[in-house]
């Protein structure tokens, strides 16, 4: 049995995982290490007890997760994924008792059926990490959910939010005034392009400044109008705190 820094490791230095018959599998669903390093300073920062994940795939995020939170006392992970015994071949589920992780769950159900129930249960969580189908609509009932059962101080993570889907998902929750951003993983993008971005983008953004809110929406799409609060595009994963209880109107609306 090896810990979880050390499977972590051989994984990506094999840039594979394996089933229980020894089969491997490339690696095509996962985080990279950086945004699993940045799960683990997030945890490491804010130490939640009980925390939950949609998708699980292969388990690296899990793995990253878990080595944390076994720092802590009783802890206890939970998983959604429907698709981890067909799919996945059982991978992730077999990294962590690989690893030595004996506090998690899967919950082997489509999140959209799985979340509603927690909710009726009363559960509570302390970090919820987004990462399964990415449609808007669907990441958006994810958050929705998730959203009444993470505590206030608890954290949202959401991968992929360099995906339009996402990224537009996260300028409209960034609206809230019940969360804010705490941090991301940008992407690696270099000097040439983000030169090309800030050129191409720029006097649209200046301009759009001048307009009343209704015309900027108007005329102008998300990504040159931005946030209230700073997003940056070029991010691959975003973590967003809530730091109140959701008191907004029945009517309240934003654009974003």
């Amino acid at each position: 049995m090896e810990g979880a820094a050390e499977l972590i490791k051989e994984i990506f230095e094999k840039k594979g995982v394996y089933d229980n018959e020894g089969n491997k599998y490339d690696l095509t669903s996962n985080i990279d290490e950086s945004e699993g390093q940045f799960l683990a300073t997030i945890i490491r920062k804010y130490k939640p007890q009980k925390t939950i994940e949609i998708g699980c795939a292969y388990g690296i995020s899990a793995l990253y997760i878990c080595s944390e939170l076994e720092k802590l006392n009783d802890p206890h992970h939970i998983m959604i994924d429907a698709w981890q015994s067909t799919v996945f071949k059982n991978i992730g589920v077999t990294n962590l008792k690989k690893a030595g992780i004996g506090f998690f769950e899967l919950i082997e159900e489509r999140s959209e059926i799985v979340l509603p129930r927690l909710l009726s249960e009363n559960k509570k969580y302390d970090l919820c990490f987004i990462d399964g189908n990415h449609t808007f609509d669907h990441t958006l009932i994810d958050f929705f959910y998730l959203d009444r059962m993470i505590t206030t101080g608890g954290i949202i993570i959401l991968d992929d939010v360099g995906l339009p889907a996402i990224n537009k998902l996260v300028r409209y929750i960034l609206n809230y005034p019940s969360y804010k951003q705490i941090g991301n993983v940008e992407y690696k993008v270099s000097p040439k392009k983000k030169i090309l971005n800030l050129i191409g983008k720029r006097p649209f953004r200046l301009f759009s400044k001048l307009l009343p809110d209704k015309l900027k929406h108007e005329f102008f799409a998300g990504d040159i109008i931005k946030s209230n609060q700073k997003l940056n595009l070029n991010s691959s994963m975003i973590a967003l705190q809530k730091i109140k209880e959701d008191d907004r109107n029945w009517n309240w609306f934003k654009d974003f």
